[in-house]
Protein backbone atom coordinates (compact mmCIF):
# COMPACT_ATOMS: atom_id res chain seq x y z
CA UNK A 1 0.00 0.00 0.00
CA UNK A 2 1.45 3.34 -1.06
CA UNK A 3 1.60 6.38 1.19
CA UNK A 4 -1.31 8.02 -0.62
CA UNK A 5 -3.48 4.91 -0.38
CA UNK A 6 -2.60 4.54 3.28
CA UNK A 7 -3.51 8.16 3.98
CA UNK A 8 -6.81 7.88 2.12
CA UNK A 9 -7.74 4.67 3.93
CA UNK A 10 -6.74 6.05 7.32
CA UNK A 11 -8.49 9.41 7.03
CA UNK A 12 -11.50 7.70 5.48
CA UNK A 13 -11.76 5.48 8.56
CA UNK A 14 -11.36 8.55 10.76
CA UNK A 15 -14.24 10.38 9.04
CA UNK A 16 -16.49 7.31 9.20
CA UNK A 17 -15.60 6.89 12.87
CA UNK A 18 -16.30 10.56 13.60
CA UNK A 19 -19.72 10.31 11.95
CA UNK A 20 -20.45 7.10 13.88
CA UNK A 21 -19.38 8.74 17.14
CA UNK A 22 -21.66 11.74 16.58
CA UNK A 23 -24.52 9.41 15.61
CA UNK A 24 -24.08 7.38 18.80
CA UNK A 25 -23.98 10.49 21.00
CA UNK A 26 -27.08 11.90 19.27
CA UNK A 27 -29.00 8.63 19.68
CA UNK A 28 -27.94 8.30 23.31
CA UNK A 29 -29.11 11.87 24.05
CA UNK A 30 -32.63 11.42 22.71
CA UNK A 31 -33.04 7.82 23.89
CA UNK A 32 -32.35 9.03 27.44
CA UNK A 33 -35.58 11.02 27.56
CA UNK A 34 -38.40 9.19 29.37
CA UNK A 35 -41.59 8.61 27.45
CA UNK A 36 -43.75 9.26 30.52
CA UNK A 37 -43.05 11.46 33.53
CA UNK A 38 -45.11 11.37 36.70
CA UNK A 39 -46.02 14.69 38.31
CA UNK A 40 -48.49 15.66 41.02
CA UNK A 41 -51.34 18.11 40.62
CA UNK A 42 -53.99 19.36 43.01
CA UNK A 43 -57.15 17.48 42.10
CA UNK A 44 -59.42 14.88 43.59
CA UNK A 45 -58.28 12.26 41.07
CA UNK A 46 -56.47 12.00 37.79
CA UNK A 47 -59.76 11.26 36.09
CA UNK A 48 -61.07 14.56 37.39
CA UNK A 49 -59.61 16.20 34.31
CA UNK A 50 -62.38 15.98 31.80
CA UNK A 51 -62.34 16.00 28.01
CA UNK A 52 -61.12 19.35 26.78
CA UNK A 53 -59.11 20.09 29.90
CA UNK A 54 -55.40 20.61 29.30
CA UNK A 55 -52.40 20.07 31.51
CA UNK A 56 -49.10 21.79 30.75
CA UNK A 57 -45.95 20.63 32.49
CA UNK A 58 -42.87 22.84 32.72
CA UNK A 59 -40.01 20.34 32.96
CA UNK A 60 -37.43 22.93 34.04
CA UNK A 61 -39.54 24.53 36.77
CA UNK A 62 -41.30 21.23 37.55
CA UNK A 63 -44.66 23.00 37.78
CA UNK A 64 -48.04 22.04 36.38
CA UNK A 65 -50.66 24.40 34.98
CA UNK A 66 -54.13 23.14 34.19
CA UNK A 67 -57.13 24.55 32.36
CA UNK A 68 -59.55 25.00 34.01
CA UNK A 69 -57.54 26.08 37.06
CA UNK A 70 -57.42 23.34 39.68
CA UNK A 71 -58.09 24.19 43.30
CA UNK A 72 -54.71 24.19 45.12
CA UNK A 73 -56.44 23.17 48.34
CA UNK A 74 -57.24 19.75 46.93
CA UNK A 75 -54.89 16.82 47.65
CA UNK A 76 -51.93 16.20 45.37
CA UNK A 77 -52.56 13.38 42.92
CA UNK A 78 -49.88 11.75 40.71
CA UNK A 79 -50.56 12.07 37.00
CA UNK A 80 -48.58 10.45 34.17
CA UNK A 81 -47.77 12.97 31.46
CA UNK A 82 -46.31 12.16 28.06
CA UNK A 83 -42.86 13.63 27.47
CA UNK A 84 -42.70 15.13 24.00
CA UNK A 85 -39.34 15.71 22.33
CA UNK A 86 -38.97 18.26 19.49
CA UNK A 87 -38.19 16.87 16.03
CA UNK A 88 -36.67 13.60 17.16
CA UNK A 89 -39.50 12.22 19.23
CA UNK A 90 -39.47 9.12 17.01
CA UNK A 91 -36.19 7.94 18.53
CA UNK A 92 -37.00 4.86 20.67
CA UNK A 93 -36.88 5.42 24.41
CA UNK A 94 -37.25 3.47 27.62
CA UNK A 95 -36.54 -0.30 27.37
CA UNK A 96 -35.61 -2.59 24.50
CA UNK A 97 -36.17 -5.60 26.75
CA UNK A 98 -37.58 -5.49 30.25
CA UNK A 99 -38.61 -7.77 33.08
CA UNK A 100 -40.27 -7.39 36.42
CA UNK A 101 -37.52 -5.28 37.98
CA UNK A 102 -34.95 -4.79 35.22
CA UNK A 103 -34.65 -2.99 31.91
CA UNK A 104 -32.18 -3.02 29.02
CA UNK A 105 -32.48 0.61 27.85
CA UNK A 106 -32.31 1.88 24.30
CA UNK A 107 -29.60 4.41 25.14
CA UNK A 108 -27.14 1.53 25.61
CA UNK A 109 -27.24 1.16 21.80
CA UNK A 110 -25.97 4.73 21.57
CA UNK A 111 -23.10 3.85 23.90
CA UNK A 112 -22.07 0.90 21.71
CA UNK A 113 -22.28 2.93 18.49
CA UNK A 114 -20.25 5.79 19.98
CA UNK A 115 -17.60 3.37 21.26
CA UNK A 116 -17.33 1.74 17.84
CA UNK A 117 -16.89 5.17 16.27
CA UNK A 118 -14.09 6.03 18.68
CA UNK A 119 -12.25 2.83 17.74
CA UNK A 120 -12.54 3.62 14.02
CA UNK A 121 -11.19 7.13 14.64
CA UNK A 122 -8.14 5.88 16.56
CA UNK A 123 -7.47 3.15 13.99
CA UNK A 124 -7.77 5.65 11.15
CA UNK A 125 -5.25 8.06 12.68
CA UNK A 126 -2.83 5.19 13.36
CA UNK A 127 -3.03 3.98 9.75
CA UNK A 128 -2.82 7.45 8.18
CA UNK A 129 -0.03 8.88 10.32
CA UNK A 130 1.94 6.06 11.94
CA UNK A 131 1.78 2.93 9.78
CA UNK A 132 4.76 2.42 7.49
CA UNK A 133 6.65 5.55 8.59
CA UNK A 134 10.01 5.79 10.28
CA UNK A 135 9.43 6.56 13.93
CA UNK A 136 10.45 10.00 15.18
CA UNK A 137 10.02 11.67 18.54
CA UNK A 138 6.94 13.55 17.35
CA UNK A 139 5.34 10.40 15.92
CA UNK A 140 6.22 8.51 19.09
CA UNK A 141 4.48 11.22 21.13
CA UNK A 142 1.39 10.92 18.92
CA UNK A 143 1.45 7.12 19.24
CA UNK A 144 1.71 7.43 23.02
CA UNK A 145 -1.28 9.79 23.05
CA UNK A 146 -3.35 7.36 20.96
CA UNK A 147 -2.36 4.47 23.23
CA UNK A 148 -3.28 6.47 26.34
CA UNK A 149 -6.66 7.39 24.82
CA UNK A 150 -7.35 3.73 24.03
CA UNK A 151 -6.42 2.71 27.58
CA UNK A 152 -8.77 5.34 29.01
CA UNK A 153 -11.59 4.05 26.80
CA UNK A 154 -11.03 0.35 27.50
CA UNK A 155 -10.15 0.43 31.19
CA UNK A 156 -12.06 3.57 32.14
CA UNK A 157 -15.14 4.36 30.08
CA UNK A 158 -16.18 0.82 29.16
CA UNK A 159 -15.70 -0.51 32.69
CA UNK A 160 -17.52 2.46 34.22
CA UNK A 161 -20.48 2.32 31.84
CA UNK A 162 -20.83 -1.41 32.44
CA UNK A 163 -21.16 -0.80 36.18
CA UNK A 164 -23.64 2.04 35.57
CA UNK A 165 -25.76 -0.24 33.38
CA UNK A 166 -25.59 -3.28 35.65
CA UNK A 167 -26.23 -1.40 38.90
CA UNK A 168 -28.86 0.85 37.34
CA UNK A 169 -31.37 -0.31 34.71
CA UNK A 170 -30.40 -4.00 34.86
CA UNK A 171 -30.70 -3.97 38.66
CA UNK A 172 -27.88 -6.47 39.13
CA UNK A 173 -27.49 -5.96 42.86
CA UNK A 174 -26.63 -8.15 45.83
CA UNK A 175 -30.29 -8.21 46.84
CA UNK A 176 -31.38 -9.97 43.62
CA UNK A 177 -30.58 -13.69 43.43
CA UNK A 178 -29.62 -15.07 40.04
CA UNK A 179 -29.80 -18.76 40.96
CA UNK A 180 -29.49 -21.13 43.90
CA UNK A 181 -26.73 -23.72 44.11
CA UNK A 182 -27.96 -27.31 44.27
CA UNK A 183 -28.26 -28.12 47.97
CA UNK A 184 -26.20 -31.41 47.96
CA UNK A 185 -23.21 -29.47 46.61
CA UNK A 186 -23.21 -27.13 49.62
CA UNK A 187 -23.94 -29.69 52.37
CA UNK A 188 -27.66 -29.05 52.30
CA UNK A 189 -27.34 -25.32 52.93
CA UNK A 190 -29.28 -22.66 51.08
CA UNK A 191 -26.60 -20.86 49.07
CA UNK A 192 -27.38 -18.61 46.16
CA UNK A 193 -25.47 -16.46 43.70
CA UNK A 194 -26.67 -12.89 43.39
CA UNK A 195 -26.70 -10.78 40.26
CA UNK A 196 -24.31 -8.44 42.05
CA UNK A 197 -21.72 -11.23 42.27
CA UNK A 198 -22.12 -11.96 38.56
CA UNK A 199 -21.72 -8.25 37.80
CA UNK A 200 -18.45 -8.14 39.78
CA UNK A 201 -17.24 -11.39 38.17
CA UNK A 202 -17.76 -9.93 34.69
CA UNK A 203 -16.10 -6.65 35.69
CA UNK A 204 -13.01 -8.30 37.18
CA UNK A 205 -12.51 -10.70 34.27
CA UNK A 206 -13.03 -7.95 31.71
CA UNK A 207 -10.36 -5.76 33.30
CA UNK A 208 -7.88 -8.62 33.63
CA UNK A 209 -8.58 -9.82 30.09
CA UNK A 210 -8.27 -6.32 28.63
CA UNK A 211 -4.98 -5.73 30.45
CA UNK A 212 -3.59 -9.07 29.23
CA UNK A 213 -4.65 -8.32 25.66
CA UNK A 214 -3.02 -4.87 25.81
CA UNK A 215 0.29 -6.33 27.01
CA UNK A 216 0.31 -9.02 24.29
CA UNK A 217 -0.69 -6.50 21.62
CA UNK A 218 2.11 -4.14 22.69
CA UNK A 219 4.66 -6.95 22.38
CA UNK A 220 3.27 -7.94 18.98
CA UNK A 221 3.49 -4.49 17.39
CA UNK A 222 7.12 -4.19 18.49
CA UNK A 223 7.95 -6.94 15.99
CA UNK A 224 6.75 -4.88 13.00
CA UNK A 225 10.18 -3.36 12.37
CA UNK A 226 12.08 -6.65 12.59
CA UNK A 227 15.01 -7.34 14.92
CA UNK A 228 17.11 -4.46 16.23
CA UNK A 229 20.32 -3.92 14.19
CA UNK A 230 23.51 -4.88 15.97
CA UNK A 231 26.45 -2.47 16.39
CA UNK A 232 29.44 -3.05 14.10
CA UNK A 233 33.10 -3.26 15.14
CA UNK A 234 35.39 -1.66 12.55
CA UNK A 235 38.80 -1.09 14.07
CA UNK A 236 40.92 -1.06 17.18
CA UNK A 237 41.66 2.19 18.97
CA UNK A 238 45.21 3.28 19.91
CA UNK A 239 44.42 2.02 23.38
CA UNK A 240 43.70 -1.48 22.15
CA UNK A 241 39.95 -1.23 22.51
CA UNK A 242 37.56 -1.96 19.60
CA UNK A 243 35.94 1.04 17.92
CA UNK A 244 32.18 0.60 17.73
CA UNK A 245 29.97 2.67 15.44
CA UNK A 246 26.31 3.21 16.23
CA UNK A 247 23.87 0.93 14.50
CA UNK A 248 22.55 2.25 11.23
Amino acid sequence: MSGTQRALAGWGLFIVGLFTLVLGIWFNHYANFPSVETVTIATESATGLGVGDSVTYNREARTVAATPVINPDLPQTPVDLEVRVDYFGWVPRDCMISGGDWCLPWFSVGHLVAFGGSQLMLLGVAIAVLLGRRMTWSLAALAAFLAMTELVLLLGNVASEWLNLAQGPLNWTEQNDAFTIWAPLVLGNNVGISWGAIKDFISINYNMGALTFIILFARWIQSFGGPMPQPRTDAVSPYGRPLVKGAE
